[in-house]
């Protein structure tokens, strides 16, 4: 189910000499997949550093399965961890689709982790005209491991269990002696099935350069409930459009069926959001603006401060800069300084923060994002700006988090 440009890419690198495979880590003589102790025979260890060494042949190359590791990986660990399914297993799908949400192999199985379409719809994917989510990492990831934790009911082995991903339940079954379901030790030699040798290289060859501190945190999953169109939720959530059909290549038109809830993955990141301004009520803000215009000041004010008119969790709100102040704001925008504060969770000497969204309206009482990784230099109530949420839901939802993963509703769903 490898994409084929990629194996293509990948059988012409085990032809060159090895161009850094003096930097390829080296297979070690056993590794541990969740509770069993895999035994590596020199036969064996020797294929799997072939591929180890393809892996690393090219650095531009293994820097763009890095790259898009760091942006997925969050994701395809929290779901595995829900489904209480091995972490390694997020290894089988860069071995799959190379983390390329359209991959598509010679057999038609498409996607991030590379399934069929019969199967696809078999484990509760949409499969059809206006979407494929085979695509969307977050409910193909939910599937492949419902996939492989069923076959594991069977195996009571992660190992065969990832086989099986391969060649079906039936297919496994009749490659796998009946004796060794269970067992916590296996040996992996030379005649081991070329698919498990695989997943093994994959794991050795990645797992020395993955680090969670350098994981790109600056995207999040956002489950759709009102929206009927892509355009909406673009407005809504200032992402640019194409930005936001590029993160979601299963959505094949713009609108959205209602046939159940679908997650989107979106940008997070403050500063984006701050150079996106449209929205869909835009045009109502603008002349909300323009209808307080008393003076030439004003005038001057509302030419600043409608360019920055961001609508977040469906309120109003500006992003400030550097000349604001509020009473220039409140003036404008015709809001009692006491209401203003009361909105934003101010006290009375409290000084504007550029870049940080300040609304004129009460926040919602939860975020519509599920959860979103701060800065060490955020802090709570900068978190409640940017996705327009109570700062005292906030505390609630996060008594006791010590880390920088900020809850923004107290439930939430992927799928």
């Amino acid at each position: 189910m490898v994409n084929n440009i990629i194996l293509s890419l990948l059988c012409n690198l085990i032809m060159v000499p090895y161009l850094f495979s003096q930097d390829s880590p080296k297979v070690p003589n056993s590794i541990r997949i969740d509770n069993i102790v895999l035994n590596i025979k020199p036969g064996a260890k020797e294929i799997i550093q072939i591929e180890v060494d393809a892996l690393h042949a090219n650095e531009k190359y293994f820097q763009i399965f890095i790259d898009r590791i760091q942006i997925y990986f969050p994701i395809i660990e929290r779901i595995l961890e829900e489904e209480n399914v091995p972490d390694d297993l997020k290894y089988l799908s860069v071995q799959e689709s190379a983390l390329i949400p359209d991959a598509v192999s010679s057999s038609n199985a498409v996607g991030f982790w590379q399934f069929k379409s019969e199967t696809g719809k078999e484990y509760g994917l949409s499969i059809n005209n206006d979407v494929d989510e085979r695509k969307n990492i977050i409910s193909s990831t939910r599937a492949a491991a419902r996939y492989i934790k069923n076959s594991n009911f069977v195996f009571e082995n992660w190992i065969f269990s990832i086989l099986s991903y391969l060649e079906g339940l039936s297919g496994a079954k009749l490659k796998v002696d009946p004796n060794l379901y269970g067992a916590k030790r296996l040996d992996i030699g030379e005649e081991t099935h070329w698919y498990i040798i695989k997943f093994l290289a994959h794991k050795v060859a990645f797992q020395d350069y993955i680090y969670e501190n350098k994981y790109d945190r600056n995207y999040s999953i956002y489950t759709n409930q009102i929206f009927k169109n892509i355009r909406d939720i673009s407005s809504e959530l200032s992402i640019d459009y194409k930005r936001l059909k590029d993160l979601n290549k299963w959505i094949q038109t713009d609108d959205i069926p209602n046939d159940k809830e679908y997650s989107f993955l979106i940008p997070t990141d403050l500063s984006y959001l701050a150079e996106k301004i449209s929205s869909f009520d835009f045009d109502k803000v603008k002349d909300f603006v323009e209808s307080k215009i008393t003076s030439s000041i004003d005038l001057k004010i509302k030419d600043v401060l409608s360019n920055r008119t961001i609508f977040l969790n469906n309120l109003p709100a500006i992003i400030i800069d550097s000349s604001d102040n509020i009473e220039q704001i409140i003036k404008v925008y015709d809001i009692s300084k006491k209401l203003f504060i009361t909105y934003n969770d101010l006290d009375m000497n409290h000084k504007l923060v550029p870049g940080v969204p300040y609304y004129f309206s009460k926040k919602k009482k939860r975020g519509r994002v599920e959860s979103y990784f701060k800065s060490d230099e955020q802090n709570l109530w900068q978190v409640s700006q940017l996705f327009g949420i109570q700062l005292k839901s906030l505390k609630k939802f996060n008594k006791g988090n010590k880390t920088n993963k900020i809850l923004l509703r107290r439930r939430f769903s992927l799928l």
